[in-house]
């Protein structure tokens, strides 16, 4: 992305973390989650691992009606001239009222990161992600030989989001 989609998405996200800053305490009742937005990464060779973590993420917390987000299959009309999203998918995004967002990319991501925010989910993790506006919970994965996986996430969320 160029300076200028920076630029906008740090200034959006600024004004948006000010209108959505609360504070998380955790853990907290899975059930109060209703509706989560998981975004899926844009790094191919994450996607057969992220889509078996959202299998698993369904059947540990049933009740959670999970939507998944391709940021790669926005195109070009769904996009304005910085490349971000239309105000209409904007506010799509923030009417479908989620609890909570998973950006599941390994590192920051502009467009994702401007997504998590415009949801105004109260909870919004990210992978690996420093202390930023845009998430308000970040977990650092466990590495392996294979690389990079997120079962230990789920263990991770089982301690954030209890079942009654």
């Amino acid at each position: 992305m160029d300076k200028l989609t920076r630029l906008v998405v740090k200034l959006k996200s600024r004004a948006l973390a000010k209108k959505i800053r609360q504070e998380v305490r955790f853990p907290i009742e899975a059930s109060s989650v209703k509706k989560v937005l998981v975004i899926m990464p844009r790094n191919l060779e994450l996607l057969d691992k992220a889509s078996l973590f959202v299998q698993s993420l369904r059947k540990t917390y049933p009740g959670w009606k999970i939507e998944l987000f391709d940021v790669d299959k926005l195109n070009d009309q769904e996009l304005n001239r910085v490349k971000l999203p239309r105000q209409e998918i904007v506010h799509k995004l923030k009417s479908a009222q989620y609890q909570f967002v998973l950006d599941l990319n390994d590192h920051i991501d502009p467009l994702t990161s401007y997504i998590t925010i415009s949801t105004e989910a109260p909870y919004r993790l990210h992978i690996q992600a420093e202390a930023s506006n845009f998430y308000n919970i970040i977990y650092t994965p466990q590495m392996t030989n294979e690389g990079f996986y997120y079962e230990p996430l789920l263990m991770y969320l089982r301690n954030l989001f209890v079942k009654n």
